[in-house]
């Protein structure tokens, strides 16, 4: 399933505007939250990082994205545990149809992996064993002459 080509509006004041969806030419790990960044947000967002970075020479392909839902976000902590993410908020209406292409079902404890053309490949529960993500982001990546 393709993702639509929307305009989100970053979630940091006076960050460059996202042009088209930021899930375009680069393999995306993507969390839906809201702002606020609870233990469960957390957890997901510091599985995200451990899992780009265990892909050593290959994490250059892979961006990390926080979609907040609602009210944004704690700014110390993702500028001072998680430098590189992109924090964009998904909140507007304009929006709308891009959340709902993600599935709602436990979505506080899913990430999702979406390919550079904007396709929603795979979502792995962030509370479980990391490995068969990292695992399966390394075999697309290996086999992937995209991204």
């Amino acid at each position: 399933m393709a993702l639509p080509r929307i305009a989100l509006e970053p979630a940091a004041p006076g960050a460059p505007p996202a042009t088209e969806t930021p899930f375009r030419g680069r393999w995306s790990l993507v969390y839906v939250g809201a702002g606020d960044c609870d233990a469960d947000c957390r957890r997901a967002l510091y599985v995200m990082r451990q899992t780009r970075l265990a892909l050593n020479n290959d994490m250059t392909r892979v961006e990390r994205v926080f979609l907040v839902s609602r009210a944004c976000c704690e700014r110390g902590f993702l500028a001072r545990e998680h430098a590189g993410l992109v924090v964009l908020d998904a909140g507007a209406p304009s929006a709308d149809s891009l959340l709902a292409l993600f599935p709602a079902a436990n979505r506080e404890h899913t990430l999702f992996v979406v390919d550079p053309l904007g396709n929603l490949m795979m979502s792995y529960d962030a509370r479980g064993n990391p490995r068969g993500l990292l695992e399966d982001l390394k075999k697309l990546l290996r086999l992937s002459h995209i991204g």
